[in-house]
């Protein structure tokens, strides 16, 4: 299964987190973008905690952090500060739900300022038990999805000197079979055959018996435990992580409070709950900052790993995509502003320096297009020798475009670097302006494409994430007329849309 849909499908997430709702008007006037309508949306907002019901970082990355920047953006737009105690409340919840703050420890055993993933999209882990109940087989999963629904099953043989180890993934609809396995297993069988890391990493649906498993791996094997296998079954367990991926994400819309914050001395009765956001946001990148930086590949370039090695993310000890470090920037960049630390501008500069070398520049469209990921996924790939990964240790190069909903966050950064005057300029601008003008949207203006070069067609599934494009606005004031034009011919709205139009309303002229 290719590493980069792990994190795509997180952009699922964000689509049903964040509902859209059918409109309700019924004339035949186009809808008109207003603070009366943002309100609608406000009051259909779900009353309760989202996190009470669905405890993963994942549901505040896509979901809460989204709501939390819509308010920033009716604040900017009407200047209302009962938008701006809807952030601090929903921040200082958010929060609370910090691995640290709640005193919770994740796979390495530490309580990170950053919050855990688990479910279908971490590694996973089971241990077969002897007959006297010792721990005999640790397994872990192989697989970079939905590993919770992975099953082992020890079957003995009716003389009890054999087994068959039966291993199942219903999501996946695989089923692998080892026959006539013997109560000590043969290192050279675990190691050619179950844990063979040359197996394909496609993970394919079917019956496979005695080949090499995409399902599980076989981690140790305790040669003086007392007894034998018996039968039984596990399903193997999320172990989880606190997600660095997700951090640039969560904390975006709280630095944007702080900074309007710190900036107005009418706000002066939100400046706590301003403190307390940054000291949070410094804690987190502390910690991050000192496990998972790394300089390079080039010359002041660098990145955040997406976890270190053999932390229970597939892609553990690889650099985070481009949309993941781009909310990193936008994050580090704030935090630079609010408290002239250098190590945050520093960071920052070289992410966007990583992202900007490595556009494709179409001259006859006058556009940038790029790749979701970069080295060493998007050209050499790696191979078991390279050791760089523990979870995913063989891997085939895949150059695939950036689609609009992850592209949104690479643009946030880009005007983002835009307005400091770090890597890009107005000729940068106008050129991804371009790209959402003539690639992502569709002559007629009522549909958008899937991928930035203008290919694709999934227009329901990305259309609730394209508004984070109309920043461009503020060079091309054409991105935003035509963000109004789409609001105007859809038959679903949401807040995080309709929000930053009204911020935007001013270019609509």
């Amino acid at each position: 299964m290719r590493i980069f849909i792990y994190i795509t499908f997180f952009f699922f997430l964000a689509k049903e987190t964040v509902k859209a709702i059918e409109r309700t008007d019924q004339n035949d006037d186009p809808p008109k973008v207003s603070v009366q309508s943002a309100e609608v949306l406000v009051a259909k907002l779900p009353k309760e905690d989202p996190w009470v019901k669905n405890p993963e970082g994942s549901t505040l990355a896509w979901g809460e952090s989204y709501t939390i920047d819509a308010f920033v953006d009716l604040y900017e737009a009407t200047k209302d500060p009962k938008y701006l105690q809807e952030v601090a409340s929903r921040g200082k919840r958010m929060l609370g739900h910090r691995d640290d703050y709640r005193g919770v420890t994740d796979g390495s055993g530490y309580s990170r300022p950053a919050w855990s993933v688990g479910g279908p999209f971490v590694v996973t882990e089971g241990t077969l038990l002897s007959s006297t109940g010792e721990e005999m087989v640790k397994i872990r999963s192989a697989n970079s999805s939905f590993n919770n629904q992975t099953t082992v099953e020890v079957i003995l043989s009716e003389d009890s000197k054999t087994f068959t180890l039966l291993v199942h993934n219903e999501k996946r609809k695989r089923q692998e079979t080892f026959n006539n396995l013997k109560m000590k297993f043969s290192s050279r069988y675990i190691e050619h055959i179950i844990n063979d890391p040359l197996a394909p990493y496609s993970c394919r649906a079917g019956d496979y018996v005695n080949q090499a498993s995409n399902l599980i791996r076989i981690e140790e094997i305790k040669s003086n435990v007392d007894g034998v296998l018996t039968n039984q079954k596990i399903t193997l367990t999320p172990i989880p992580i606190a997600f660095a991926g997700y951090l640039g994400v969560i904390y975006r819309p709280l630095m944007r409070f702080s900074e309007i914050v710190k900036n107005d001395p009418s706000l002066k009765d939100f400046v706590s709950d301003a403190d307390l956001f940054i000291k949070a946001a410094e804690e987190t990148y502390t910690d991050i900052s000192k496990r998972l930086w790394r300089n390079g590949p080039k010359k002041d370039e660098g990145y955040y790993v997406m976890g270190e090695k053999g932390e229970s993310i597939p892609a553990d000890n690889i650099g985070q995509p481009f949309n993941y470090l781009a909310k990193h920037v936008c994050t580090e960049l704030a935090l630079y502003r609010l408290t002239n630390k250098p190590e945050y501008l520093e960071r920052s500069t070289k992410m966007i320096n990583l992202f900007k070398n490595r556009l494709q520049y179409d001259e006859e469209k006058d556009l940038y297009v790029w790749y979701y990921w970069y080295e060493p996924v998007t050209t050499i790939g790696w191979l078991p020798e390279d050791k760089l990964s523990h979870n995913t240790r063989r891997y085939i190069k895949q150059t695939v475009l950036e689609n609009l909903s992850h592209g949104g966050h690479d643009i946030q950064m880009v005007v983002e670097a835009y307005r400091m005057g770090i890597g890009f300029d107005e000729t940068d601008v106008r050129r991804f302006a371009n790209t959402f003008l003539k690639n992502a949207l569709r002559s007629d203006r009522r549909s958008i494409t899937k991928l930035v070069d203008g290919s694709g067609d999934n227009n329901n599934a990305y259309f609730r994430a394209i508004y984070q494009w109309f920043a461009l606005s503020e060079v091309v004031p054409e991105v935003a007329k035509a963000g109004k034009e789409i609001y105007e011919h859809r038959e679903e709205e949401t807040l995080p849309f309709t929000a930053r139009l009204l911020k935007y309303q001013k270019f609509f002229k």
